[in-house]
């Protein structure tokens, strides 16, 4: 047995594509370094005048007293938005955030922003959309109990049944706006038209889940359609942006094409 794996790895093209995936896959894992990569994150955050140290400080403090936000979706945009509230001459009076899923980031942000307002938007949960994505066909009315419970948990959440293309309409003015709706094509895109529309001077955006290389569109979970239109958008001058990782472990880093990154976005004009 052992000298035919020898021998398969000797000759790769007898090994199934999928067993040579996992070994190419744990052979990265291995060399991954970690630190590598959160000094690379360090940077980034410095290179914008944002204390990533101080940010992840913040929010440990939050997290020891709410100990359910604790959860495996954490990523690096929490500590983006920790690193923002810290900054005393960045107004935050009003936030948006497009894709309110488990209500969990909504009562983030407003125990981070204190004195903002929140809105947060998600679909009707008549959509087919809410109903079949995410893991909710079979426990909707449950999902919607446990998210509403939590969002009465702090009194400057507002949520609002809304498809977040109808954003188009709205007039009010945002400070920060976070992006984390459907990730692929069409909706993304209009996503960050209508938030650049309704972002104020100096105003953040921030946009959820940006892939540099995917050949799958998949209009809710992945696609390369919210990068595409920042470059569109920059090319244009109309925006400059920054990438931040959006994990730092080995699984998330270890192969390029399937880094996913966090933008944050800054209207020119």
């Amino acid at each position: 047995m052992m000298n035919t794996i020898i021998h398969n790895l000797k000759t790769p093209h007898k090994i199934p594509l999928k067993i040579l995936r996992k070994i190419i896959f744990l052979y990265k894992k291995r060399k991954y370094e970690a630190d590598v990569f959160e000094t690379k994150q360090n940077k980034k955050f410095e290179d914008l005048n944002l204390n990533r140290t101080k940010g992840k400080k913040k929010i440990d403090e939050i997290k020891n007293k709410y100990k359910f936000l604790n959860r495996e979706m954490s990523s690096e945009h929490e500590l983006l938005f920790s690193s923002i509230s810290l900054k005393p001459e960045i107004k935050v009076e009003n936030i948006l955030e497009i894709g309110t899923f488990d209500g969990a980031n909504a009562f983030l942000l407003s125990k981070l922003f204190e004195n903002s307002k929140i809105d947060t938007i998600d679909l009707s949960s008549k959509e087919s959309d809410f109903k079949n994505f995410y893991n909710r066909k079979h426990n909707v009315e449950k999902f919607i109990s446990d998210r509403d419970n939590l969002l009465l948990k702090s009194n400057n959440i507002k949520f609002i049944e809304l498809n977040s293309v109808k954003l188009t309409f709205s007039q009010k003015k945002y400070d920060l706006i976070w992006i984390d709706g459907a990730h692929g094509y069409p909706v993304c895109c209009i996503d960050i038209m209508n938030s650049l529309k309704l972002i104020n001077e100096k105003g953040h955006i921030m946009v959820d889940d940006i892939s540099l290389e995917n050949d799958v569109n998949h209009r809710m979970y992945y696609s390369i359609a919210g990068f595409d239109t920042l470059k569109e958008l920059e090319k244009n001058n109309i925006i400059k942006f920054n990438l931040f990782y959006k994990r730092l472990d080995s699984n998330s880093n270890c192969e390029k094409k399937k880094i996913k990154y966090i933008a944050l976005v800054e209207k020119l004009r």
